[in-house]
């Protein structure tokens, strides 16, 4: 076995073949608010899994450099070319930007965007009637989006997501 062979084995037993740096998994509600009967809204959720992102649980490193307790929880990145799917039915999703997806008044069930206000669950989640109480009653790691970045430059591109 030659020399270079053997330094590309892991050393320990059982461990990744194949590292990713986007290894986790996030659920996306996109919740749409629509006039029901009479005085009643009906909130729809439009539940898109996302697979192969990176969500960073950041707080006390952010308040740490920043010096507000206001800072975000979390940072996600997700590279443009992520695998996004209903959590429904498992049909894949393409992204859209938040202006075209809220104003498509048309089935939305192939299309997925992100925007301040969006909320997110690491791991796969989907709860079709679940509101976001319900969701952090139920779940740890829900987060809402307090900022976007898109950064379409470079080598990598992919969006940059502040959480709380």
């Amino acid at each position: 076995m030659s020399i270079t062979h053997r330094m590309n084995i892991p050393r320990r037993m059982n461990a990744p073949q194949h590292g990713s740096m986007f290894p986790h998994t996030v659920t996306v509600y996109n919740q749409e608010v629509v006039p029901g009967d009479k005085l009643n809204e009906i909130t729809i959720n439009h539940i898109t899994v996302l697979e192969g992102v990176l969500l960073i649980s950041s707080k006390a490193a952010n308040i740490r450099a920043t010096g507000l307790e206001g800072a975000d929880a979390v940072n996600l990145h997700i590279p443009f070319g992520v695998k996004a799917v209903d959590g429904v039915t498992g049909a894949e999703k393409k992204y859209v930007d938040p202006v075209e997806y809220w104003r498509t008044e048309a089935d939305k069930s192939g299309i997925w965007t992100i925007s301040i206000g969006t909320v997110f669950v690491k791991g796969r989640v989907v709860e079709a009637d679940a509101s976001r109480t319900a969701l952090e009653l139920g779940h740890d790691d829900v987060y809402q989006v307090t900022k976007v970045d898109k950064l379409d430059f470079g080598g990598m591109p992919h969006f940059e997501i502040g959480g709380n």
